[in-house]
Formats: C-alpha cells, structure tokens, sequence
C-alpha cells in the first residue's frame, strides 16, 4: 500500500486501516470490531505524536517543507514516509502515518516539537 491508496480515504477509514494494521488482524466484520479497531489507531496515533513529531519535525527534508505556505500536502505525505518507514515497520503502516501527519500540515503536526534526543 502507498499514499496514493490511502490519499482519498476519510480520517476515520485512516483511524481503522491503521488500528488493523497494528493490531495484525485484518478489517472485522461487526461494527463493533471497526470501532474498536478506529479507536485504537487513533489512540495510537495521539500516543506516538511526540516521537514522531521528534523522526519528522527536525529533519532537512521537511524543514524545507514545513515553511512553504502553498506546500502540496501529497508531497509532504512522500517525504514523512520515507522518514517514518523504520519506525512504522511496514510499508502501509508508514503510508497510513504519512497521509495523516500530512493531512494535519506539517506546520500544525510539528508546532512544539521535542528536540531531537
């Protein structure tokens, strides 16, 4: 999966994709199962946002990005993947992290970022 698969899928499909994801289980077939899976990604997500912000606020690439007032959100999700690929773990983890830090902005995602350890 790349951010193209994901770029047209709302937060919430985002959220759910991801809880999957990370939870190793596939989409589940009550919805139940989805919101539990939607609300763990999103839990997930808020609970690694500082040490992301610390993988992706920093670094030159997204410096160079996070100062662009007409920014292509697209182009900023390319360059977080790359940078979150080892973190993440897997390809589509690192996409699906990438098209949400993107579709927040890098500006907002990285305001009162941690220095870098």
């Amino acid at each position: 999966m790349s951010v193209e698969t994901y770029w047209g899928k709302s937060d919430d499909e985002l959220y759910l994709l991801l809880g999957a994801q990370l939870l190793g289980e596939g989409l589940g077939l009550s919805p139940e199962d989805e919101e539990e899976k939607r609300r763990f990604g999103k839990q997930w997500f808020a609970n690694k946002h500082r040490e992301m912000q610390r993988r992706i606020c920093h670094h030159e690439r997204t410096q160079a990005l996070i100062g662009t007032s007409g920014s292509d959100r697209l182009v900023d999700a390319y360059a977080i993947e790359e940078l979150v690929g080892e973190f993440a773990g897997d390809p589509a983890t690192a996409a699906l992290i990438a098209v949400l830090v993107a579709r927040v902005g890098l500006g907002t995602f990285c305001r009162n970022a941690p220095a870098r350890p």
